[in-house]
Parts: structure tokens; sequence; C-alpha cells
């Protein structure tokens, strides 16, 4: 092909010319495969529900075993914050299960929020929201029934008539 103003030379283009509708100048960027932001917010919420609330129930059992003579005697309305010294180490063990599981939990809560907004992994992100809004729930389920199940297997207690 030749150009007009140039015979038998070559044709070169305009600069102001542009590719055709379409034309892909350069090949797209390698698609890496991320992890939907819901399906992390799912793992955490279950992490935060489950987990902590077994430790927390776990350390409340422990703790009713250990202080429950002195939470037998206590009059009513007062608690006499002594009675929990044999057990100090398994009611710090419990409180820290108490803030952890609140921090995982409403760090589920947030990312479970983003992936529904964001429609990264939508079902996973509503799911981590409602394991993550029931999970204070559980946690208290869980240490009320290992209060109870501990005072009740303590060893050498009195029996209430």
């Amino acid at each position: 092909m030749t150009s007009p103003s140039a015979p038998n030379g070559p044709v070169f283009a305009a600069p102001h010319v542009a590719p055709p509708v379409g034309t892909l100048l350069t090949p797209p960027p390698p698609h890496r495969r991320r992890r939907p932001l819901g399906v992390w917010a799912l793992v955490l919420s279950v992490v935060a529900t489950v987990l902590t609330s077994a430790i927390g129930g776990f350390a409340a059992f422990r703790t009713a075993r250990g202080a429950g003579p002195g939470l037998e005697t206590l009059p009513s309305g007062a608690l006499d914050w002594r009675v929990l010294s044999p057990v100090r180490e398994v009611v710090l063990v419990g409180e820290t299960a108490f803030w952890a599981g609140t921090v995982i939990g409403v760090t589920a809560l947030v990312l479970g929020t983003m992936a529904a907004v964001l429609r990264s992994a939508r079902g996973a992100g509503i799911a981590a929201i409602v394991v993550a809004a029931l999970g204070p729930a559980v946690f208290g389920g869980l240490v009320a029934v290992g209060l109870v199940a501990g005072l009740a297997t303590m060893s050498g207690g009195t029996t209430a008539v």
C-alpha cells in the first residue's frame, strides 16, 4: 500500500488515528484468585461464637468448682471477690476468652457487613453477621451452664435443704 502523498513510500498512520473499538492493546493482568471477604468474616464469627464460648464455659465450670464453697455461703446480694482467689488463673482465662470473643466477633460483624455491601461472598457475609450477632447469647448461655454444672459437681460441698 502506498501513501497518497508519497508514491511507492511507506504508509504512515496519522497520530490521531485510534485503533478500532474493541481492540485489545495490552493483555489483561493475570487474575489472582482471592478469598472472598464474606468467607473470612464467617470463619471469624464461628471462631468468636464457638471457640471462645467453649473456653468461657469451661473456665466458668472450673471457677465454680474451685470457688464453690465460698459462693454458697455468701449472703444474697453481696459478692465477696476474695472467694475467687484460689481460681484467679481460671478467671483470667475466662475473662480473656470474653474479650477475645468480643474483638473477633466485632471484626467478623464489620467484615460481614462489608462483604454484604461489596458483594464479596454475600451469602457468607450475611451468615457471618447472624452468627456474630448470636455470639454474646451463646457465650452467656455456656457460661451460665458452666457455672451451674460446676456448682452441682463440686466435691465436698454442703447440700442445701
